[in-house]
């Protein structure tokens, strides 16, 4: 795992879709709309996960619970060679459990955000301008070569300013949170509220059908590290998977191995 270290950074972005680009190409609502505005938060350090959870942690994760395996396996076991293709096909509540299973838990939206951005608040992880091939991201309507899923950290370029791999493309990530309106947003949309969890990062399969020139402007703007998009939690995709993060144990637990249950009570 990744240390992020404590402190401020920007989440969010005052962008606005003066022109209503994203409805005039028939997108569900307008670019920016459901991340502002954008706010200075101060947040704890935390680790998280290097890489996306891949198909032999996951395996060994089903051997030792009995979880249930993602459908695309077809069995016990993910197809042979596919060990460190990210795993996939896992709903929100198989990726808590993951989790939990291994003393972890999802990142919250500003702990992804962040560890995507950094603290200078970029716009992709690797920088604020959108570079082709530097990223696990369809840049075509038509050609397939760019599509399919590739092993984790295949793209040391688009790592971001921490270090941490494959943040945008490869595939969405499920967070810890519901779909909800920022502090101050003004945005009304009925999935809003305790009903669609948040997924971060783009993934490998595209945007839809667009012209070339139009299908890589959305990309472009799909693939900024602040974009949200959101799924029902019980959704299996084979394009969305996960990482994990965990909180910093306290000085005393990592120079002493003495948790809070460990203190003396006074008498």
């Amino acid at each position: 795992m990744v240390l992020i270290p404590a402190g401020e950074f920007i989440i969010g972005t005052d962008q606005i879709d003066e022109e209503n680009r994203a409805l005039a190409l028939g997108l569900h609502k307008p670019w920016f709309a459901d991340e502002s505005p954008a706010r200075r938060i101060d947040v704890a350090d935390f680790y998280i996960d290097r890489h996306e959870v891949t198909n032999l942690q996951y395996y060994i994760f089903c051997q030792a619970t009995d979880h249930k395996p993602p459908r695309y396996w077809k069995g016990q076991k993910f197809p042979e060679g596919q060990e460190r293709l990210p795993v996939t096909e896992v709903n929100y509540f198989d990726a808590s459990d993951y989790a939990q299973w291994a003393g972890k838990r999802l990142p919250t939206e500003a702990e992804w955000e962040k560890a995507a951005r950094g603290r200078a608040g970029f716009v992709y992880p690797w920088g604020d301008e959108f570079i082709r091939g530097v990223a696990n991201l369809s840049l075509s309507p038509r050609a397939k070569k760019s599509h399919g899923l590739k092993p984790v950290g295949s793209f040391p370029k688009g790592a971001s300013p921490y270090k941490v791999h494959d943040m945008v493309g490869n595939v969405w990530e499920w967070v810890w949170e519901y779909y909800r309106p920022y502090p101050g947003n003004t945005f009304k949309t009925p999935a809003y509220g305790k009903k669609q969890i948040v997924v971060r990062g783009l993934s490998y399969m595209g945007v839809g059908h667009f012209g070339k020139k139009e299908f890589l402007q959305v990309i472009a703007l799909k693939a900024r590290a602040s974009y949200r998009e959101h799924l029902n939690p019980l959704a299996r995709k084979k394009d969305v998977g996960f990482r994990c993060a965990k909180d910093r144990p306290s000085f005393m637990e990592r120079v002493f191995g003495i948790t809070a249950d460990d203190r003396p009570e006074k008498s």
